[in-house]
């Protein structure tokens, strides 16, 4: 299977914009309309949809994700659980256009419908600290189904194992490819069912990463 670690992650991303010229914000608006066109298939009876994002990247294809749920007349709201002056740069523009759209609302006291967990995504090396610690114990006992963006709030990239508080989530929408956790069966427990996004990174790359990790041992 072919898989990414956390550092191949971060490679291809910076290689796809550095080397190839491809802007993140394309990257992002790529992966989110790739999660909200499987949301949509995955809640077909167009249940409310709560999208919670966090401050970096994965908080922004949150963002992207609401706006095109929006334009197909799916019920959602977003709630930003960061600051947004500590957004990334490419965050905050989505971020803005959500707001402008009036999809970004004040923080929900209850879960209804289906979850979206754009909170962390591979980056997350610790575990989680309040508030966002808190706000996991409820999306799980919430018994909403869970859409995680990447991977679930958590979950340790590498290793598949919870790093503390870690979102359960019934679908994994993650970037590219497999990441290396998810060799780990005990991983499944979290993510779910996995399904995989493309966001239009150059082929060539994407296969230069095939081949070099494509057959290493689990």
């Amino acid at each position: 299977m072919f898989t990414l670690s956390r550092d191949e992650v971060r490679e291809l991303d910076r290689r796809a914009i550095n080397a190839f010229g491809v802007p993140g914000v394309v990257l992002m608006e790529n992966a989110g309309r790739g999660c909200a066109e499987l949301l949509m298939r995955l809640n077909p009876e167009r249940k409310p949809v709560v999208i919670l994002c966090g401050p970096g990247n994965n908080g922004g294809d949150g963002f992207v994700i609401a706006r095109h749920l929006d334009n197909h007349g799916w019920p959602v709201k977003v709630w930003l659980l960061a600051d947004a002056k500590k957004l990334t740069a490419d965050a905050a523009v989505n971020c803005g256009v959500a707001k402008a759209s009036g999809l970004v609302g004040d923080q929900p006291s209850v879960l209804d419908g289906w979850v979206v967990d754009a909170l962390f995504g591979t980056g997350l090396s610790r575990a989680l600290e309040e508030p966002h610690a808190t706000w996991v114990a409820g999306i799980n006992a919430s018994r909403c189904p869970v859409l995680a963006i990447d991977i679930p709030s958590g979950l340790d990239c590498d290793t598949g194992e919870p790093l503390g508080p870690t979102v359960k989530a019934a679908h994994t929408a993650t970037f590219v490819a497999h990441k290396r956790g998810f060799i780990n069966t005990a991983s499944k427990s979290w993510t779910g069912e996995v399904h995989v996004i493309d966001i239009g990174a150059p082929r060539v790359l994407v296969d230069e990463y095939r081949q070099k990790t494509g057959d290493r041992p689990a």
